[in-house]
């Protein structure tokens, strides 16, 4: 019984460790995030499609 107790508490030991680390690494990709600039995705103005006008033919 004494063994098992031991192996469980290694083993939440191991899972304590895991969620440490990965909160350290959570905090570190934020801090990341918070420093890149803002990229916009869209400004008004700018075409996402370019369509040719209406009757032009395009020639290659």
């Amino acid at each position: 019984m004494a063994a098992s107790r031991l192996t469980l508490a290694d083993e939440l030991s191991d899972i304590r460790a895991e969620i440490a680390r990965l909160q350290q690494r959570e905090s570190r990709l934020q801090a990341l995030a918070d420093d890149m600039p803002a990229i916009p995705v869209f400004r008004r103005g700018w075409p996402m499609i370019r369509k040719p006008a209406a009757g032009s033919t395009v020639s290659a």
